[in-house]
């Protein structure tokens, strides 16, 4: 990922399956897994326009993301914000560990219709863990999530609520981001759609 360009590289697997995605010059391109998204004509990647998808404000609300957006909040922190509990090791690197309450607000980056949906999944805040190190940089990010399912009920305590936890560690600061764009012939623009089904889903 490169925070300064936006621009990011992905892969994922899962029980055998590959998903790809490339964010470059404000487009979002995902290569589905074999078998998978259903794109005509043969083709393998599909483009999203980032500008289109904000600007309908299906971002929040599409399975197509920018995985810099989980480290936004980050840039609109303050010391009141955040709680120092205590110095660790991570990945053999001294780091300083801290506690934040992460207003849903800044979570939504000041889009009221997104914060509106992640109160209702989320509630008021979700609490996350930063390890950093003495370089300032970031070297392991902790989400704790109790999420209310989509259709579920509204109850702050109900039992459909679920819970995860994610972790992310971070290497090789400092390293170029060097990829290009998938071929314009084997590339297939579903933005319209992907708006469509994201309106859809909040209807």
């Amino acid at each position: 990922m490169d925070f300064e360009d936006g621009e990011s590289k992905l892969t994922m697997e899962q029980s055998g399956q590959r998903l790809e995605q490339r964010i470059m010059d404000k487009m979002i391109y995902q290569k589905p897994p074999k078998g998978e998204g259903g794109l005509p004509g043969g083709k393998s990647w599909m483009k999203v326009d980032m500008a289109k998808l904000r600007t309908s404000g299906a971002a929040g609300s599409s399975q197509v993301s920018d995985p810099t957006d989980s480290f936004a909040y980050s840039k609109s922190l303050s010391e009141k914000d955040v709680k120092k509990v205590g110095t660790e090791s991570v990945g053999g690197v001294e780091t300083t560990h801290y506690k934040v309450d992460l207003n849903i607000d800044k979570l939504a980056k000041g889009d009221a219709a997104q914060a509106r949906k992640l109160r209702e999944q989320l509630g008021e805040t979700v609490p996350v863990d930063l390890w950093v190190d003495g370089k300032g940089l970031m070297r392991r990010q902790q989400i704790e999530i109790s999420a209310q399912p989509a259709g579920g009920a509204k109850e702050s305590g109900s039992a459909n609520r679920g819970k995860a936890k994610v972790v992310m560690d971070f290497s090789d600061s400092g390293t170029g981001v060097d990829f290009d764009a998938p071929p314009t012939g084997d590339t297939v623009d579903v933005t319209d759609k992907v708006v469509k089904q994201a309106g859809a889903q909040q209807s």
